[in-house]
């Protein structure tokens, strides 16, 4: 498997190009509404990449906070959000994040989840940094088979059964969990150059007050 610090590490420059083709700005702008955000709402990014997830968040929130291990892909997110007085970067793991209990009216985490080591853990981090009512939203890949995704994108898992996210949201404290379709699929060329579109989930859950 490659080592997932490494890939995007080299990545990075790159990144934004790539991404278009894997997920959109609809399946994004998607779970941003979805999500129910207050007014002036503090809200954190896990995996926030070069900031794509944050962009979309500009205008609902009056704090925004990126976490990302890599500190090449913050790099390209600093520049790509520099005019934005109200975003912070931070680089962390994302099973450790450097943020107080209870700091986030809400977290997202846009294709993070199948780098995770530790998939339930990362969620319980997350759900550490909500506030009460606080809004948890994790958009991912379904289980699947392409495993030239492991030594090619450095992808820790192979997606995920939504029965296990559900069960992960449950077990880390949230009510109202709902595992649904995003709006779109993750489109990639395989090393064969074929074409592979990947179902997507929305996953949404509330921490209990």
């Amino acid at each position: 498997m490659t080592d997932s610090k490494q890939y995007f590490s080299t990545i990075a420059p790159k990144w934004d190009e790539l991404r278009a083709g894997y997920f959109t700005e609809a399946m994004r702008d998607d779970a941003i509404a979805r999500a129910g955000l207050p007014p002036s709402a503090v809200v954190a990014d896990v995996g926030t990449g070069t900031g794509f997830v944050l962009q979309g968040l500009l205008p609902h929130a009056g704090r925004l906070v990126g976490f990302d291990a890599s500190a090449e892909m913050l790099a390209v997110a600093r520049a790509n959000l520099a005019s934005h007085a109200h975003v912070e970067l931070r680089q962390a793991e994302g099973e450790a994040l450097p943020a107080d209990t209870g700091a986030f009216d809400a977290v997202f985490a846009n294709m993070y989840l199948h780098h995770a080591p530790d998939p339930a853990r990362a969620i319980d981090e997350m759900v550490r940094i909500l506030k009460p009512g606080g809004r948890l939203v994790i958009t991912d890949l379904d289980a699947h088979d392409q495993e030239w995704m492991h030594s090619e994108m450095a992808d820790h898992w192979l997606g995920f059964p939504r029965e296990d996210v559900r069960h992960w949201f449950h077990a880390a404290g949230l009510q109202d969990v709902t595992v649904d379709d995003a709006a779109g699929a993750c489109t990639s060329q395989s090393p064969t150059d074929e074409t592979v579109a990947l179902s997507v989930f929305l996953a949404l859950g509330t921490k209990r007050t």
